[in-house]
């Protein structure tokens, strides 16, 4: 079996090595994009709304994602996408944002349902060349790539291992945490000297209990006399990786996920000889917004500027044009305010919305073309486009997709959320 992967690896990427000194000048970096979240937590609103462009801040989470690949100095995206293709297609031909790749692609994969068959929908493709960066949509950051990427160039290059085909990007999680899922609640062993990855689990998911520890993994610290164990770190959603990675989910054609498959797999395989090394980026801003809690928290932390660089006012994004009113709220151009509407701290009005007579909005971001009737309270919530709520209405810690109507003296309440289109 080794015998033969190494044949598959070196026909596929022998064209991609033989390159003259001209060749490797014009070498592009290129980044894949998983466009899809593939998990159900952000339903309903995914049934609808393609995770891609789920609004942080009223910013579609992939202008995050494209934004960080430009700082990373990306020239070619390739975005990875199964569901509600064409919208996402159309949003793409339209954005700015990608006029400042070379090239933006998305690779419709209808049949992908987990990260696993994204990877080898990509491997298909051949579009691959070098070391590229590996990106989930929902990653909101303000990170610097480059020592990361250094680092694993470094190694494959200067120290001639070509074994090291995945870097993690890691970063402290801060006293603060709070590990909402399994995949979220790591504990890694990291060779300190190499900054490679010896052991992976999650805590949660083995009961708080190490497994590092007995006669079975016992080998595999041979080679590592001193190990670090860490437990305050988080993943990104950001790696480094080399072509070689994605040949290795497509041999694996069992593997599904990177946390439950991939990583144990390279890890703890008596076959594979492949390597995965860790960067932790001990500055800058990163959060996943991959169910409701975290994208309440990553759009109060847009909103309080804990994402500097990546905050309204600076207009970063596509076309926003937001003013940074009075401390902790937000207005874009053509917003209507009447005046014994109360406006509250950490709010954000999209364009064109409209607040009448002694409304009340606090804590909450309205999207572009909002109204809000006489009388109505909106507390804690998200709104999305041309959402309009009645006079009267109560709206309590809740989300309101596009075009949703909320009728007259209506009660949303806690953790509620309305579809797009949908009347209450």
């Amino acid at each position: 079996l080794g015998i033969r992967r190494s044949e598959r690896l070196v026909n596929k990427m022998s064209s991609k090595v033989k390159k003259t000194n001209k060749d490797e000048e014009k070498e592009i970096l290129q980044a894949v994009v998983l466009g899809d979240s593939f998990s159900k937590r952000m339903v309903p609103v995914t049934y609808s709304l393609p995770h891609a462009l789920i609004p942080v801040a009223n910013v579609p989470l992939i202008e995050y994602a494209l934004e960080l690949l430009v700082s990373a100095g990306v020239a070619q995206v390739f975005i990875v996408v199964a569901e509600h293709t064409a919208a996402l297609q159309q949003y793409l031909d339209n954005a700015e944002s990608c006029k400042q790749f070379t090239e933006v692609n998305v690779i419709v994969a209808p049949g992908c349902k987990t990260p696993g068959q994204a990877m080898r929908e990509v491997d298909s493709r051949d579009k691959i060349r070098g070391d590229f960066i590996l990106c989930n949509v929902d990653t909101v950051a303000h990170l610097d790539i480059a020592p990361a990427l250094a680092a694993h160039k470094r190694r494959r290059e200067e120290e001639k291992n070509k074994d090291a085909i995945f870097t993690m990007i890691l970063r402290p999680s801060g006293a603060q945490r709070q590990a909402l899922y399994p995949d979220e609640d790591l504990v890694v062993a990291v060779d300190p000297a190499t900054k490679r990855l010896v052991h992976y689990q999650s805590m949660s998911a083995k009961g708080f209990a190490m497994d590092i520890i007995g006669p079975d993994n016992v080998h595999r610290f041979d080679a590592h006399p001193t190990l670090q164990i860490r437990y305050d770190l988080d993943f990104t959603g950001v790696c480094v990786c080399s072509p070689e990675a994605l040949l290795v989910f497509t041999d694996e054609f069992d593997w599904q996920d990177f946390h439950k498959d991939f990583i144990p797999g390279v890890l703890y395989s008596e076959i594979l000889s492949y390597q995965i090394h860790t960067h932790v980026a001990t500055s800058g801003y990163c959060a996943r917004v991959s169910s409701f809690a975290q994208f309440a928290s990553v759009n109060m932390d847009v909103v309080r500027r804990w994402t500097y660089p990546l905050v309204p006012d600076v207009n970063l994004f596509c076309d926003t044009r937001y003013t940074y009113v009075h401390p902790g709220v937000y207005k874009e151009d053509n917003v209507s305010l009447a005046q014994s509407s109360i406006i509250g701290l950490d709010t954000v009005i999209g364009a064109g919305s409209r607040i009448a007579d002694k409304a009340l909005v606090s804590s909450s971001l309205l999207g572009r073309g909002c109204v809000i009737g006489e009388g109505a309270i909106v507390e804690g919530c998200f709104l999305l486009n041309d959402v309009q709520v009645g006079a009267g209405a109560v709206l309590r810690n809740c989300m309101v997709c596009h075009n949703a109507v909320i009728g007259a003296q209506a009660v949303v309440g806690n953790n509620c959320v309305v579809a797009c289109g949908v009347s209450v």
